[in-house]
């Protein structure tokens, strides 16, 4: 997968050319899998608002407007700050280490916000998953390949 910001995508280009032919391939399979992993992520600048940063787009709303959006009026009652906060309650909740639990709840939910592993689970709670992300952007064999070099849970 191309780097959807094009500067970027020339700086890839431009590093492939200056490598050895021997260690091409291998790190432009690492560039597409980082840029369809960049591509998931960005994803996130639907649900959060970044500021005044060259990555932020016209179409980028505030997480809780966000959610809002998602509700179902007829299943769902609660403000979409309010739908955040359980959220949150849940992501800190699925952390595997305390210490890593305490610095996430000290940091707050609006730090949480910009944060990728929040982004990635509110993602995911709305079925917005990576993996088939990825198995959908990537040729079978980047994605065999990233498969094979991701850490087991």
């Amino acid at each position: 997968m191309r780097q959807p910001i094009e500067k970027y995508n020339q700086q890839q280009t431009e590093a492939l050319a200056a490598l050895p032919e021997s260690q091409r391939e291998w790190m432009a399979r690492m560039f597409r899998i980082g840029n369809a992993t960049y591509c998931y992520y960005n994803r996130a600048k639907d649900l959060a608002v970044f500021g005044n940063t060259e990555h932020t787009t016209e179409t980028s709303v505030d997480l809780a407007d966000w959610l809002e959006q998602q509700i179902d009026p007829q299943t769902e009652n609660r403000s979409s700050r309010e739908l955040l906060q359980v959220y949150f309650k849940e992501y800190l909740e699925g952390l595997p280490n305390d210490r890593l639990r305490r610095a996430e709840k000290a940091g707050g939910l609006d730090n949480a916000k910009r944060s990728f592993p929040f982004r990635r689970y509110v993602l995911e709670r709305h079925d917005i998953g990576m993996e088939e992300f990825l198995r959908l952007n990537l040729s079978a064999e980047d994605y065999a390949f990233h498969r094979s070099n991701a850490p087991t849970d």
